[in-house]
């Protein structure tokens, strides 16, 4: 994997790399010493030049799911990589709207909460920057005049992976599996949540191992990224995006 990830950095050159969480096998019950030296694993394999923005985003493998994850591992993974379970990163006028998908259970759990908050303030200021640039607000956002993307661990809500085709897809057997809401994607309610909140105009996701390519509502797409780890697939894969500003 590192050599992979290596060539790819050389052959293709982005200006940023998005990590869609699930960075550590066992970071939801990992010891301070473990942690340090899978993060240290980490930094050698994922090494960069300063040419390239590394964005690590938390997966259920990194705190725990919903039900396992607490203050102490979600600081921890924070801390380490320098993230935030709610943040907007603006990558040369184009938006990227990046959350801790781990905590959209809309359960009242506190870390819920606060992510829950956090996202409405984002959607505020994302919706006041796009009104024209006006101040309807109250006070002018910071945010750039554009609409997001939003690359994060957990799909939104879809049935199974059956409409799903291609050589990084599932295997024919398992694409008529049901997918279970809150585990293996969002519910229907997170999901709609904040396909209202941010209207993006594109969502990268990983967790399910395999690629698939969604539309939402009919207008928003959605491309489930294939694990990019020979435990998970023998044909680890990533996928190179180029955006610009609306």
């Amino acid at each position: 994997m590192e050599r992979a990830f290596q060539t790819a950095l050389w052959l293709l050159r982005p200006e940023i790399v998005f990590i869609l969480g699930d960075i550590f096998d066992e970071g939801k019950w990992s010891s301070q010493k473990v942690c340090r030296d899978d993060v240290r694993r980490f930094h050698r394999m994922f090494r960069h030049t300063t040419d390239t923005e590394l964005v690590v985003l938390v997966g259920n493998h990194d705190i725990g799911f919903h039900y396992e994850m607490d203050w102490f591992k979600l600081q921890r993974f924070e801390k380490v990589f320098n993230a935030t379970s709610t943040r907007i990163v603006t990558k040369k006028g184009v938006n990227f709207l990046l959350v801790n998908s781990v905590a959209l259970h809309g359960d009242g759990c506190p870390i819920c909460q606060s992510v829950e908050r956090e996202l409405i303030k984002l959607s505020r200021d994302l919706n006041c920057s796009l009104q024209d640039g006006t101040d309807r607000c109250g006070q002018r956002s910071l945010v750039p005049l554009t609409g997001c993307s939003a690359p994060q661990h957990y799909p939104l809500y879809r049935v199974s992976d059956a409409g799903c085709t291609g050589q990084d897809a599932a295997p024919p057997e398992e694409r008529h599996l049901l997918f279970r809401e809150k585990y293996d994607v969002l519910s229907k309610e997170a999901s709609q949540r904040l396909l209202q909140w941010f209207k993006p105009r594109l969502i990268l996701s990983g967790h399910t191992h395999s690629g698939c390519e969604v539309l939402h509502d009919n207008k928003y797409p959605e491309i489930s990224v294939p694990s990019f780890n020979w435990r998970n697939r023998n044909n680890p894969s990533f996928i190179l995006v180029t955006m610009t500003p609306l």
